[in-house]
């Protein structure tokens, strides 16, 4: 399943790849999503996001000039800002649940009997 088009990815990322080359990134990416946090639906926009920020952070460590935003266009290296915005989206997509547990009081007596402190030792 494509969770992104080539195009979006240019909106993140300027490159000299062609769609197709994009397109084949952008498979590899959503594999990744897929086998991180599981199938997604594909009108998800959070989804969509990461699936072009792995994408872009792909091509961006191939090619550490090709950074841009519309029309404007940046020198340094986004690499970290997007790393921080992937493991964020995958936190939230991820499975782990977290349930309250009942808190009780143990009675050491009878929770160890026959090994009861004698208060004279």
């Amino acid at each position: 399943m494509v969770y992104c088009t080539a195009a979006d990815v240019r909106l993140i990322v300027s490159t000299s790849l062609t769609d197709t080359e994009i397109s084949g990134i952008i498979e590899m990416s959503d594999a990744e999503i897929d086998r991180r946090i599981g199938v997604q639906s594909a009108s998800d926009k959070l989804v969509k996001k990461l699936s072009m920020l792995l994408a872009a952070h792909a091509i961006k460590t191939r090619q550490p000039e090709s950074q841009a935003v519309g029309e404007w266009k940046e020198a340094h290296n986004p690499l970290e800002v997007w790393e921080r915005e992937m493991e964020r989206i995958y936190r939230l997509h991820g499975g782990v649940s977290v349930e309250a547990s009942e808190y009780r009081h143990i009675d050491e007596d009878t929770r160890y009997p026959g090994e009861a402190l004698d208060a004279s030792e």
